[in-house]
């Protein structure tokens, strides 16, 4: 068993954008296939470059406020209980974020 929080968890930068950061609430290993469970808090102003995963998916899930994100040229707003899965290869970005935005994130291996 593996028992975590949001206010024990580690704050670490985001690898593509290290101003960001983001709470591991379960880091590699900890599940098979799985990268990291993270918690996200965003704010205004807050946003991710363009990039992709050749070969990781991501698992957006939100859990207040709207983040907006762009995949493949598609905006998307991530709202409370809406969930999004970006697959590999695909380019996505985050272009901000309603103060006090939160998002619960999966990183496959």
């Amino acid at each position: 068993m593996i028992l975590t929080s949001v206010e024990e968890a580690p704050l670490v930068p985001v690898s593509h954008d290290p101003q960001l950061k983001k709470r591991v609430l379960l880091g590699k290993g900890a599940i098979p296939h799985i990268k990291a469970v993270s918690y996200i808090e965003m704010n205004p102003g807050d946003t991710a470059s363009s990039h992709r995963h050749e070969d990781d998916y991501e698992f957006f899930f939100g859990l207040g406020g709207r983040i907006d994100l762009v995949v493949e040229g598609r905006d998307v707003p991530l709202v409370e209980g809406a969930c999004l899965l970006v697959e590999p290869g695909e380019v996505h970005s985050i272009k901000g974020a309603a103060r006090g935005s939160r998002m619960l994130y999966f990183q496959t291996a």
